[in-house]
């Protein structure tokens, strides 16, 4: 009786070894194979950065899945029945993503993120009505630094389900400018401004000098206008306000030199003089 006892105790005792030994040497061997994938595959790739951050959650998942196949396993090979085993796992597993379903959302959207390449820490983009530059991509949102220097957080989620403007992949912008001047202008000094505004443009090396158009728009109410537009060789809104903010003072300077007035909003009135 006492043998069959400690046979049974001591059997017991082995296979619990055996799976304890066997489970260290298994997540061992998961460690090492993350440790050779980000040393030897993900370090030398493109964006290795984004795809670095998700490694620590890759490793945590397949060990949780091995774990999974070793307890199913033993307690199979006791006599449980793995159909109530799944089927408990599955109650717990919609629980758990009914709770967790935003993080869950956000996972997905940074791997979407991830693989279709949409932006790069750095890059200045536009998602919604947020705009800046891209500070920081986690597993769970991406924080966007905008021109005052605030930080906005924006869930993966919402942001794998926007329209994503990314200005830092586009090579130029567009300038579109109205510049008025008085209808008192002669006619030498409306053509004197149109060349003007010409030279600016071809004179200018961040402009793209070859596609740009310069033109006598139309007669406005209180001016006589001249149309502008150009294309400026950055697609980040700071660099394209620098340049356009250039061109103007420019074209305000030589204006002002060649004594061309500039219009503003004006009323003229006539009095008829009725003489009975």
């Amino acid at each position: 009786m006492l043998k069959d006892f400690l046979t049974k105790h001591v059997g017991i005792f082995i296979e619990f070894t055996i799976i304890v030994i066997v489970t260290f040497l298994l997540m061992k061997v998961i460690n090492f194979l993350d440790k050779k994938i980000r040393v030897n595959i993900i370090s030398k790739h493109e964006n290795s950065a984004r795809l670095l951050s998700f490694c620590p959650i890759l490793n945590k998942v397949i060990k949780a899945i091995v774990l999974f196949i070793i307890i199913a396993s033993v307690m199979q090979a006791h006599g449980y029945s793995m159909t109530s085993l799944v089927a408990g796992f599955g109650i717990v597993g919609m629980a758990v993503s009914f709770a967790a379903k935003e993080s869950i959302a956000n996972i997905f959207g940074s791997v979407s993120i991830l693989y279709d390449k949409v932006f790069d820490l750095g890059d200045y983009v536009k998602i919604n009505d947020v705009e800046g530059y891209v500070n920081d991509i986690s597993l769970r949102s991406t924080k966007i630094k905008t021109l005052d220097n605030s930080i906005i957080t924006v869930p993966n989620n919402i942001v794998a389900n926007s329209v994503i403007i990314n200005y830092s992949l586009i090579k130029k912008r567009r300038m579109i400018e109205t510049i008025g001047i008085t209808y008192g202008t002669a006619n030498e000094k409306i053509d004197k401004a149109i060349e003007i505004i010409k030279s600016v443009i071809r004179d200018n090396n961040e402009v793209v000098t070859n596609d740009n158009l310069v033109f006598l728009e139309k007669l406005n109410s209180s001016s006589i206008d001249i149309h502008l537009e150009a294309y400026i060789n950055y697609g980040d809104l700071a660099n394209f306000r620098r340049v356009r903010q250039d061109v103007i003072k420019e074209v305000v300077r030589q204006f002002r030199q060649e004594g061309i007035d500039f219009a503003f909003p004006s009323q003229s009135i006539y009095i008829e003089n009725n003489e009975n």
